[in-house]
């Protein structure tokens, strides 16, 4: 219940974050080819356990998660999907999809509460939720090649350390991925579009690496706020969003926060100078 309520005092944060996020117009830009194009090939990484490792069981919206499963068939859900308690445990989606009550409803797919080296494995889909994934205080849990649609939020950490969040597909979500004091987050290699309030947005979070994404059609591509200290945006393509492409503190100098942002495909930043390459 503590987690629902933090996350619904979040959402109108970041929310309230978004309404203040400054938004010139941009430039038009020629197409830089197919998201594909853009990405290239992923970074190879591969799952702690197979699908044929995991025993396929038949679950239930609301079940809480002690040990490793596959899911077996389709969870639609009225209330919450997956609710994990336990360390070293791995969700493999095999495919499958859980749908939740709608994004305005206060249900969350999977919770991941304050537990290590948690690995929620794709393909498979989270849909309909406010938070697709819930990580609050728990170290190395990992996001593995799934597809989020149409939640508040798709990825929401708090409190986390050492998430490794990979070859993701996030689209028309409020917010694709949200971090309220994450540290050494890694996200490398996701497609994030059509995310109406921002692609990325980080909160009070330092230290962690932004990379190799492709975000488009939100209104704001990456936002870092002046509290998050130390962070790297690095090699990503963020284009054709309505507002703002990367955003460091609504025009924060990056030597402020410790930011640093390198051979980002860009059009439009705040302060200036951000997009490096391709500008």
């Amino acid at each position: 219940m503590n987690n629902k309520i933090y996350l619904m005092t979040a959402i109108i944060a970041f929310a309230s974050v978004g309404a203040l996020l400054i938004q010139p117009t941009l430039a038009s830009a020629q197409s830089k080819g197919s998201l594909t194009d853009i990405l290239g090939t992923s970074s190879g990484r591969t799952s702690s356990a197979t699908a044929s490792d995991l025993p396929s069981a038949s679950l239930s919206c609301g079940q809480v998660i002690t040990t490793s499963v596959k899911l077996s068939a389709n969870l639609d859900c009225a209330s919450d999907g997956l609710l994990v308690q336990g360390d070293n445990i791995v969700i493999d989606l095999n495919g499958h999809s859980i749908v939740g009550p709608g994004a305005s409803a206060s249900k969350i797919g999977i919770s991941v509460a304050a537990n290590d080296a948690v690995e929620i494995d794709g393909p498979g889909a989270i849909t309909g939720f406010q938070a697709g994934v819930l990580a609050s205080g728990g170290h190395t849990d990992v996001i593995n090649g799934v597809t989020f649609d149409g939640n508040q939020i798709a990825v929401f950490l708090t409190g986390t350390t050492g998430a490794d969040i990979e070859n993701n597909m996030i689209t028309n979500n409020q917010i694709g991925m949200a971090a309220h004091s994450a540290s050494k987050t890694t996200f490398k290699t996701n497609v994030l579009t059509k995310n109406d309030l921002a692609g990325v947005t980080l909160v009070n979070s330092g230290d962690n690496k932004i990379d190799t994404n492709i975000i488009k059609e939100a209104r704001n591509g990456i936002f870092v706020d002046a509290q998050s200290v130390g962070n790297q945006i690095t090699t990503n393509t963020v284009m054709d969003n309505s507002g703002v492409d990367l955003n460091n503190g609504n025009g924060l100098p990056i030597n402020v926060n410790d930011a640093t942002f390198t051979e980002n495909l860009c059009q439009t930043s705040v302060p200036d100078g951000l997009c490096t390459a391709g500008k």
